[in-house]
């Protein structure tokens, strides 16, 4: 497939999304009381007790995509309180973040694909997989929205250097350093100094997420987001 070029709406570039089935079974899990805690270290006080006490549930409507529309699917999150500090925190499932409705694959696909291919614009990478709402048909996904989606990621810089330190524990001789410090971002893609690091960041998290699960076998959003409390 010619990634250059519109695709047409019948080719999707991805289908990329949690399921239905993850959202439901982790519901399930959450309603029986039989999920973890997602970190082993309070992300407010930094302490690590021997556990952490469920809190309360709290409602979340998610959208799953399925063949291009988007679907709203019903779950459930933990709210978990710390023993030491005795704040609370939301503990996030691999496929949700912090106030977002997407799922975490579809965030992270759509704003790869903008800030790994230089040529690519906002409409550019909405027109190539256009995504329409099962219950609102003159809905579409927006190209503002991608804009949001990597602001967040960018602003994951926590996250980013304590993964490629994780990355070099386990493997000492990776490249991962000279790696991330080799990608670049074309100045037509920013206007300030401030974007330009949030798009860089974004970048390097997407690049490093790889390399992550490839030694891990766990994505970054599993516990270690969640730990640095997405910052």
């Amino acid at each position: 497939m010619n990634h250059t070029k519109v695709c047409d709406s019948n080719k999707p570039l991805f289908n990329i999304s949690a399921s239905i089935d993850e959202i439901n079974e982790y519901t399930e899990k959450v309603r029986r009381n039989e999920n973890p805690s997602p970190v082993c270290r309070c992300p407010k006080c930094q302490a690590k007790p021997d556990f952490f006490t469920p809190h309360d549930k709290k409602n979340r409507e998610f959208r799953v995509i399925i063949d291009q529309v988007v679907h709203i699917v019903p779950g459930l999150l933990t709210m978990w309180k710390c023993p030491e500090c005795g704040r609370c925190f939301m503990g996030y499932p691999p496929f949700a973040m912090p106030y977002k409705r997407y799922t975490v694959p579809t965030i992270r696909a759509f704003s790869q694909r903008y800030v790994e291919d230089d040529s690519m614009t906002y409409r550019g990478v909405v027109n190539e997989t256009p995504i329409l709402s099962s219950t609102s048909p003159e809905w579409e996904l927006s190209h503002s929205t991608i804009h949001r989606w990597i602001r967040t990621l960018g602003g994951m810089n926590q996250t980013v250097a304590i993964a490629q330190d994780l990355v070099l524990q386990a493997d000492p001789v990776s490249t991962i350093c000279r790696d991330l410090a080799g990608l670049t971002i074309p100045a037509r893609k920013y206007f300030t100094e401030a974007r330009q690091n949030l798009l860089l960041t974004c970048r390097r998290l997407v690049k490093i997420e790889k390399q992550f699960f490839s030694l891990f076998h766990v994505s970054v959003f599993h516990q270690l987001a969640t730990a640095c409390a997405y910052g």
